[in-house]
């Protein structure tokens, strides 16, 4: 398992411009496993995305991510490619991951 500290600028999928912290808070709080948000630090009003008519709002949180290994022998760092196209499937409402800023990866060594 990879364990990634990662810092990510991310546009979420809204359902109205009323309560919309709440709905984010929510959404984000209640990921567990594979993906953990650690701490939001901003979340911005919404905005409606002339390309598809979402109301989108752009949130700036810290998460831990436990990426699968696929392959033991791969080099920690090989798995950066990795890191925006999991933070997209995972993250609940994600249209877009805008940036990310690594803080830790590390390779979990299991121990029973």
């Amino acid at each position: 398992m990879i364990e990634v500290i990662t810092y990510a600028e991310c546009l979420l999928r809204v359902p109205d411009e009323e309560n919309y912290e709440h709905f984010i808070e929510d959404e984000l709080r209640q990921l567990l496993g594979e993906i953990i948000t650690e701490q939001i630090v901003s979340i911005d009003k919404p905005v409606r995305n002339p390309a598809n008519w979402s109301l989108e709002t752009r949130v700036l949180a810290k998460f831990i991510l436990n990426i699968p290994e696929h392959e033991p022998l791969k080099k920690v760092e090989d798995y950066l490619e990795d890191v925006v196209p999991f933070l997209k499937r995972h993250v609940p409402k994600c249209n877009h991951i805008a940036s990310t800023k690594i803080v830790q990866m590390k390779r979990a060594l299991h121990t029973e």
